[in-house]
């Protein structure tokens, strides 16, 4: 069973919360305009005060837990990591041959916004910020280390493809209380591309 049912309680129960504070707030004020003929008071200053502030860290932590908590694809505890990998598959434009499309903005400075590329038939577009390109003697660069890439597969495939395939990573949140709070459990966390060509002659710009 999903954890992510506690957080749909949770969240039910937050937005109950503001409506409870708002509804106090509008009627206790009422009441003491009616009762007291007078708009303010100390003692539901602070009441108001204090209701208010639970909301706000109810809101608050909600928030954090559903949008902006950050993971770390290394943290076992919270994630799980598949990886897959394909050969790439070489593709003609006319009188080039290449595996990667590299596929760059309209305008501006004309930065590298996704790759195109080829297996087994099918094509792939993949957003340029969560794909790396190795064209060189590495096959992973270093803005990938961070990642949990498994170096012995990836030079294992690099060694079966001729320096030509791509390796996916999914990286999901586990089932776990913490990850439910934040209606995460069992969803896809991020998705890294590894893009191993050969040389840099081996890709096309567009």
């Amino acid at each position: 069973m999903s954890w992510n049912w506690l957080g749909w309680v949770a969240w039910l129960g937050t937005v109950a919360w503001v409506w409870y504070v708002i509804h106090y707030i509008r009627v206790h004020q009422l009441m003491l305009i009616a009762r007291e003929q007078r708009r303010f008071s100390n003692r539901l200053l602070a009441q108001y005060l204090g209701l208010g502030l639970i909301a706000v860290v109810l809101v608050g932590g909600m928030s954090y837990l559903t949008w902006f908590r950050n993971v770390a694809a290394t943290d076992t505890s919270a994630v799980t990591v598949t990886t897959k990998y394909r050969p790439l598959q070489i593709t003609s434009s006319g009188d080039n041959y290449y595996y990667v499309k590299v596929n760059h903005s309209a305008g501006g400075n004309r930065g590298v916004v996704s790759y195109t590329y080829q297996t087994q038939g099918n094509q792939w577009t993949t957003s340029a910020y969560f794909t790396t390109l190795a064209d060189g003697n590495e096959i992973l660069p270093a803005r990938s280390m961070d990642l949990p890439w498994q170096v012995t597969k990836l030079k294992q495939m690099d060694k079966e493809t001729g320096h030509a395939f791509v390796a996916t990573m999914e990286v999901k949140y586990r089932n776990t209380w913490l990850n439910g709070l934040g209606l995460r459990s069992h969803r896809t966390a991020a998705q890294y591309t590894l893009l191993r060509i050969p040389s840099d002659q081996m890709e096309i710009q567009k």
